[in-house]
């Protein structure tokens, strides 16, 4: 029997991912595309309003700690911006900066966060969660398989 995270997807959920290091991000957008996500990704937050204007977005994920626009302050933007839009926040800051910028992050309305090094499935587990909660009409009805 499959979980809910390893379930094939209905339909391919649109990611946009920021993380300014390059490796990494191609790395993540490899694990994410792989794992049925269309992924659009940018090294840093300056570019979400454009993209979200172009094409349709399901889930943001975005580290912190970044040049330019950094996650904290997306977080905060797109907070009102785009008040449905779930977020999922990831960080490998030095320990005590990535629990603060973390909890920051929880309390601004990440719907989830995740600290570096994670393993890819729950990157994956929790992308998919985040969509699933921020749409209750896609969620089955109590007492559904």
């Amino acid at each position: 029997m499959n979980s809910p995270s390893t379930d094939p997807l209905p339909v391919m959920p649109a990611v946009l991912l920021l993380e300014d290091n390059a490796p990494y991000r191609a790395l993540l957008t490899e694990m994410l595309t792989l794992a049925g996500f269309d992924v659009s990704a940018a090294p840093d937050g300056r570019r979400v309003a454009e993209v979200l204007a172009e094409k349709r977005i399901d889930l943001v994920i975005t580290d912190v700690v970044m040049p330019e626009r950094d996650g904290i302050e997306t977080l905060t933007a797109l907070h009102y911006s785009h008040p449905r839009l779930p977020l999922l926040v990831i960080s490998g800051d030095l320990p005590l900066n990535m629990h603060l910028y973390l909890t920051i992050a929880e309390k601004l309305g990440a719907a989830r966060v995740l600290a570096k090094p994670f393993k890819m499935e729950a990157l994956v587990a929790a992308a998919r969660e985040a969509i699933a909660a921020s749409n209750p009409a896609a969620a089955p009805a109590a007492g559904d398989p």
